[in-house]
């Protein structure tokens, strides 16, 4: 059998219970098998693979479709014959998983599971995709977090048997009061979505909701706004640049100086220099 070419695993140490793997140009063959507690999710990007063989035609992922395969659920992967695949898989620990559901339906033993193996869903792929590049780009933990209960928001409801709970948003002034002063807050610490849905008194699923329809900003976004309009006042005051970053919680110089340039439209430097002025 030969080896997977151009194959990357990708796992944070902070984001437990969550793998990503990015397959380029394969033509392996995966006999059956399945994974002990945990959902995989792959997207198939080029090509396309049977997850139940070739003789089970509806088993087949296409190019732009998602197989959904369930914790201890029997599967294989056979590219069509002939064709080379390229596909990205997302690995869920149960528990992760049944956590998200049981906050999206209120109901805390709900263990999320798929009826369909391949599903063509536009939107969801779109927010797979997006939740890849960003849990493995150089985002805060807020904001991966979040992607991931975002991930979850429209996997969870759109594709299991598990229903959200429908009750409307009421208004919540005072948790959103109370969220923004949090996020305002020491900018230099990483902070947890779970430490901001606390300080606003609201699960993480329906925190995210709210804080959106209330700032129109999702809370990541919020934050970070917040720093680069600290980071502009301590560059005014003198204060150097590799401090300022720090001060403001960019560990990365570089990321610091793309992101002040994505909102303000200048670099550190360029500003300081009109400011000067």
């Amino acid at each position: 059998m030969k080896p997977i070419k151009n194959v990357t695993y990708w796992r944070d140490p902070e984001l437990e219970g969550i793998e990503i793997c990015q397959v380029n140009g394969s033509r392996h063959i995966f006999p059956d098998h399945s994974h002990d507690g945990i959902y995989a999710i792959g997207m198939m990007e080029s090509g396309g693979s049977y997850c139940l063989g070739p003789e089970k035609s509806c088993s087949l992922v296409s190019a732009g479709q998602i197989a959904l395969i369930n914790p201890n659920q029997v599967h294989s992967g056979v590219p069509v014959p002939g064709k080379q695949i390229s596909y990205r898989m997302v690995y869920f620990d149960m528990r992760l998983m049944a956590a998200a559901a049981g906050e999206i339906s209120r109901q805390p033993a709900a263990i999320p599971e798929f009826p369909f193996m391949v599903v063509g869903n536009p939107l969801l792929w779109r927010c797979l995709q997006r939740f890849c590049r960003v849990v493995q780009g150089p985002a805060d933990r807020l904001e991966k977090e979040s992607a991931i209960m975002d991930v979850m928001s429209h996997l969870v409801p759109f594709c299991s048997n598990i229903t959200p709970e429908n009750r409307p948003l009421r208004s919540a002034g005072r948790s959103i009061r109370h969220a923004k002063a949090f996020l305002s807050e020491q900018l230099d610490r990483k902070i947890s979505l779970e430490e901001v849905a606390q300080a606003a008194g609201l699960s993480r699923y329906h925190f995210l909701r709210v804080f959106k329809r209330e700032t129109g900003l999702p809370p990541h976004l919020f934050r970070t706004l917040r720093r680069i309009d600290q980071a502009r006042q301590l560059l005014r005051d003198g204060q150097p640049l590799a401090q300022t970053a720090l001060t403001v919680g960019f560990s990365d110089q570089s990321h610091f100086t793309n992101t002040f340039r994505k909102y303000t439209g200048a670099t550190p430097g360029q500003y300081l220099s009109e400011s000067s002025h």
